[in-house]
């Protein structure tokens, strides 16, 4: 019914931006970071004046990822940009240095701005086969319009292939850089393509850390995937269902993630094939898993409301709300221990949102997500551009509440915020376009509500021609 507050999962994947962010901000900004941090340290012209305030305004900038607010990082990523364009071309701390300032533009046009200019000064200074470049040719793959597909596609071929062949690739990198690469070639419906970079990937993962091992199961459920939609289904259940073998250097809270991981994935695996039971009793074993590992908060609330969907569907609703309060509590004090990037994906609500509404109890879900757009304003800043789903999720509930005056502002800020981002007819803004008008109908402006279905059917007839 288009009057229904739409149901949500809980995301089990990272849009392409966010993505491009958790590669950004791991790679350069985590303890000890790729070998791209051998090139902001020891150069010769680290003595000089404009390399001493870059190393302070790089320090700043890190810090702030830590412990400040999106404006404080967004001013210190100007002040960084500045510093990085006092030194020469030549020096490859200029391009490091407006890599890592790009994280706080990530959505917005400015990323893709700084991302090109890396791009070519990295093709000047380190020549065609550094593994420096497939991650910047990755990053801006995953940063352009969807409409660009050739040019998304050159890249991250390019991207695919100095990762194969660079010696001196950080394992992370590289196979974060086929991951990505693998997800376009899936979306493109190019299996074969998509499942030839995926196995390369899960090779090359032998060579990850062991608190890096998490991404074996992931990958493998990946590739599952690909197999499933190729046509291959018995390859991709024999996949999935084989749990993944630990090497001896998996031990500690590495050997933890890694089985709560692929205890998870099989949870899902069998969630879908409609067995229940079996999948009740992985989500209880990744669960029990990640309990062990605090960094884990993500998974942990993951999990938790996957097992509370189960629970619900069985009719076991107190246990099951037990199990989505947990995962709320859990997402909101691991965001004040983590990066900001997890506010994007852990502050909208969506299964504890659907378990209130399927039980009637609409005036619960408001102030569910009033609290996640308080925790998204928090550590993101007031115009971030994941603010603008939980906008229109919060619109929606004050719409079927008999509030539509109090969304109308919502959906306009809600809409700003994604034209900013994405486009005027951008297919992001086609649903918030839809929601708005819904509510401008409520109100009696029937006019701008006309007016803005014209512009979703746009937008949608936009995202129909690229599909």
């Amino acid at each position: 019914m288009e009057n229904a507050i739409p149901r949500r999962a809980v995301p089990l994947n990272v849009s392409p931006r966010i993505f491009f962010f958790v590669i950004l901000v791991t790679a350069f900004l985590g303890p000890g970071g790729l070998r791209a941090n051998a090139l902001l340290q020891g150069e010769p012209e680290a003595t000089s004046q404009e390399s001493s305030t870059f190393d302070n305004a790089l320090r700043q900038f890190q810090e702030s990822w830590q412990k400040g607010t999106a404006a404080e990082r967004k001013k210190l990523a100007e002040t960084l940009i500045g510093e990085a364009d006092k030194l020469p071309d030549s020096n490859p701390r200029k391009a490091r240095g407006l890599l890592v300032a790009s994280s706080v533009y990530v959505g917005s046009p400015q990323s893709i701005t700084l991302i090109r200019r890396v791009v070519a000064l990295d093709e000047k200074n380190l020549g065609a086969d550094d593994p420096h470049l497939a991650g910047d040719y990755g990053s801006l793959a995953v940063l352009l319009p969807s409409t660009d597909v050739n040019e998304v596609e050159s890249l991250h071929a390019r991207a695919v292939m100095i990762a194969e062949a660079a010696k001196e690739m950080e394992p992370f990198q590289r196979v974060m850089t086929l991951n990505s690469a693998a997800t376009f070639y899936r979306q493109q419906k190019k299996y074969k393509e998509a499942e030839r970079v995926l196995r390369r990937a899960v090779e090359f993962a032998d060579g990850l850390t062991p608190a890096q091992k998490s991404l074996v199961p992931q990958l493998r459920a990946s590739l599952a995937e690909v197999l499933q939609e190729a046509g291959k289904k018995d390859e991709a259940e024999h996949l999935i269902a084989e749990p993944v073998p630990l090497t001896s250097d998996d031990t500690g809270t590495g050997s933890d993630v890694t089985r709560a991981e692929n205890d998870a994935l099989r949870a899902r695996h069998y969630k879908e094939q409609g067995k229940p039971q079996e999948a009740e009793l992985f989500y209880r074993h990744a669960i029990s898993g990640y309990e062990k590992v605090p960094e884990s908060g993500f998974s942990l609330a993951q999990s938790l409301n996957e097992l509370a969907d189960i629970c619900h569907s069985e009719k076991r609703d107190v246990e099951a709300e037990d199990l989505y309060r947990r995962a709320l509590e859990i997402q909101e004090k691991t965001l004040a221990l983590t990066l900001a990037m997890n506010a994007r994906v852990l502050s909208a609500p969506f299964a504890f949102q659907n378990f209130l509404r399927d039980q009637g109890r609409l005036n619960e879900i408001e102030p569910v997500y009033q609290r996640a757009l308080a925790i998204q304003e928090q550590y993101l800043g007031p115009s971030d551009y994941s603010l603008s789903e939980t906008l229109q999720m919060l619109a929606a509930v004050y719409r079927e509440e008999g509030k539509p005056e109090a969304a109308v502002p919502l959906c306009q800020r809600a809409l700003q915020i994604s034209e900013r981002y994405f486009g005027e007819d951008d297919p992001h803004v086609s649903a918030i376009l839809n929601e708005y008008a819904r509510n401008l109908e409520a109100v009696g402006r029937t006019r701008e509500a006309s007016a803005m279905r014209t512009r979703a059917d746009r937008s949608e007839n936009r995202k129909a021609s690229v599909k």
